[in-house]
């Protein structure tokens, strides 16, 4: 995001988080289920911690499923930390 927007809301940070997934798979369907956001509020600086699973088309019918975690900064809406984990 990085205008400088802050992420106040978990609607923000879910936002954020989509946008990000769909610009690290260009041009491929993705399905993003959320399944848990919540803020922490630290000592040098305030963050969402985004959770859900990621399901993409690949080769038409197969489908791959990968949970992720994301780490939102609230103040600018950067990713600031991002993991992701193949599920089976």
């Amino acid at each position: 995001m990085s205008d400088d927007v802050r992420v106040e809301d978990a609607t923000t940070a879910e936002f954020a988080a989509r946008r990000y997934l769909e610009s690290q798979h260009p041009g491929k369907t993705i399905q993003v289920k959320f399944s848990k956001i919540w803020f922490v509020g630290g000592k040098g600086k305030d963050v969402w911690e985004v959770e859900g699973i990621l399901t993409m088309r690949r080769a038409g019918v197969m489908k791959e499923r990968k949970s992720f975690r994301f780490q939102i900064d609230a103040e600018t809406g950067d990713v600031i930390g991002f993991e992701t984990v193949r599920k089976e």
